[in-house]
């Protein structure tokens, strides 16, 4: 492992000279990246905190002097030096920063990972934010902690294409935590090698099917029957794999289409809902409230709020 000391003499600064200020659209906080960049990091020595807000990268925090407290959703994480807290994309959040410490703060745009096979199932792992410590990932955390590592001197030396660099790095962590996830379930555990790599082959076909078909009346039977397992057995090993099932993956699926879609003033709530699938507005307006706390028509206010600025640094 690493020893933090060996980072000491970097430039913290030279890399974020663009920075100005925070804009803020609502709580969603946008322009985090440079123009010409898809990765920020910060050296975060800050004392106060920053209220509830989201944006659209993967943001990943690392204490390194003192705790950190983050409120995801109102799930609460103190977080501790040493310890790594991966906040997923458009996950509402709040950070409580103590009177002194410093941490480093990574943000990165991971949207484009969509076009990779595997991605759904990958970002399985990201739907709920994951707390690592030495403990409770004792197998695997020696390896993502020297990887962090390589990921901040990249960064702050301004390397010759560390984007390129700090993207592998991060794809080998994310690789990592999902191996690491798939080796502690049970239809993996139990199988024998050759069977375990046909359930990830299987599984990952019947995700990018869905991911295909999301929009038009895709049922179990057809997921199932497309899967080649049978109804019964599609449903534990989708289950499992994916943490839910298979009806709430689809509505999730079709959620979130819907988000991108509210946020373009050229297109009604009505248009949006058929266009994701939904078979009725009034089970579109249900289903959003109950998965996003608000309804469609609120959602959608958030983007046509004039921007608000913060002159307080992330």
């Amino acid at each position: 492992m690493v020893n933090l000391n060996e980072t000491t003499n970097l430039n913290y600064y030279q890399q974020n000279t663009d920075y100005r200020e925070r804009i803020l659209d609502g709580d969603n906080e946008k322009y985090i990246f440079p123009q010409d960049s898809s990765i920020r990091i910060w050296y975060n020595v800050e004392k106060y905190d920053y209220s509830s807000h989201w944006h659209n990268a993967l943001e990943i925090i690392f204490p390194i002097e003192n705790y950190y407290d983050v409120e995801i959703e109102n799930e609460s994480h103190h977080v501790l030096p040493g310890e790594i807290l991966f906040i997923p994309p458009r996950k509402s959040h709040t950070l409580h920063a103590p009177k002194t410490g410093a941490r480093y703060i990574c943000l990165f745009d991971i949207d484009f990972f969509s076009s990779v096979r595997g991605y759904s199932g990958l970002m399985a792992n990201l739907e709920e934010c994951i707390h690592i410590t030495p403990d409770d990932y004792a197998p695997i955390y020696n390896e993502i902690y020297d990887l962090f590592t390589q990921i901040w001197n990249e960064y702050f030396r301004k390397a010759e294409f560390y984007e390129f660099s700090n993207y592998s790095h991060l794809f080998q962590i994310l690789t990592i935590l999902s191996r690491f996830q798939l080796g502690k379930m049970q239809l993996f555990n139990e199988a024998s090698p050759i069977k375990r790599r046909e359930y990830f082959d299987r599984l990952n076909n019947v995700i990018d099917y869905i991911d295909s078909n999301y929009t038009t009346k895709i049922t179990l039977e057809d997921a199932a029957a497309y899967s080649g397992f049978s109804k019964f057995h599609f449903s534990r090993l989708f289950k499992e794999y994916m943490n839910c099932t298979f009806y709430d993956y689809l509505i999730n699926r079709r959620i979130k289409a819907t988000e991108v879609l509210l946020t373009r003033d050229d297109l009604s709530i009505t248009d949006i809902a058929l266009q994701a699938g939904f078979s009725s507005i009034p089970t579109f307006n249900r289903t959003f409230k109950l998965k996003k706390g608000c309804t469609p028509g609120e959602y959608r206010a958030l983007f046509s709020k004039a921007p608000t600025k913060d002159s307080s640094l992330n």
